[in-house]
């Protein structure tokens, strides 16, 4: 049985919330994105509880703080045995340097660009996201979260691609802005996919149909 290369993107005030899913899931998907609102509410118990059942942890929390602390959150988040951490780009380039000289040996620093979702996708977004990717890779950041439409660009910085936003093609976009199906995120160079609600509604389809 092969693994998709999927994040399920699960956060809210429990753990508890996904069960269902998470043992459906097993041996199917990648990995668990662990959003902010979950870490919070669980603590660091959340990412050492998935990782005792088997499954690769991406910890989004987007460090955004000076360097001394984004340092030591590295080292913290490292040491709870997470594999991947999100930063924002926007950080001081030095503390994109913390990130990446206190990592251990098996997390990875993901970059994210503040116009991800949050913006729509105009010729000047698109450079600005280009920009702050190259300065990230300078930095010595392993991967970047990147909108599918940026994908072309940015696997000529990056080999490690994240695509978040993806919908399968009757989804409702919701809150994204940059969106597209899973086979045009992966087909374009993404190296793994994020997906939420589009798991949660599709359960079935995504274990035994969806093919990548």
């Amino acid at each position: 049985m092969s693994v998709k290369p999927i994040f399920f993107a699960i956060d809210g005030k429990s753990i508890d919330e996904f069960e269902f899913e998470l043992k459906r899931l097993e041996g199917h998907i990648y990995g668990i994105k662990v959003g902010l609102e979950l870490f919070i509410s669980e603590g660091p118990s959340v990412v050492e509880k998935l990782k005792k059942q088997g499954w690769k942890v991406f910890l989004d929390l987007k460090l955004h703080d000076i360097p001394n602390t984004v340092r030591e959150s590295t080292k913290s988040v490292a040491n709870l045995g997470a594999d991947f951490l999100t930063i924002h780009i926007a950080s001081d380039i030095e503390a994109l340097i913390e990130a990446s000289n206190n990592k251990g040996n098996t997390l990875q620093i993901l970059g994210v660009s503040s116009a991800l979702t949050s913006r729509a996708m105009t010729n000047s977004v698109s450079e600005e996201i280009n920009k702050e990717f190259k300065q990230a890779k300078e930095c010595g950041v392993d991967g970047v979260i990147c909108p599918a439409s940026e994908i072309s660009k940015t696997k000529e910085i990056f080999n490690l691609i994240v695509t978040p936003g993806i919908r399968l093609k009757n989804d409702d976009k919701n809150d994204q802005k940059n969106v597209a199906t899973p086979n045009f995120a992966i087909n374009e160079g993404a190296k793994y996919i994020v997906m939420g609600r589009s798991i949660r509604n599709n359960l079935d389809y995504i274990i035994n149909d969806l093919e990548l």
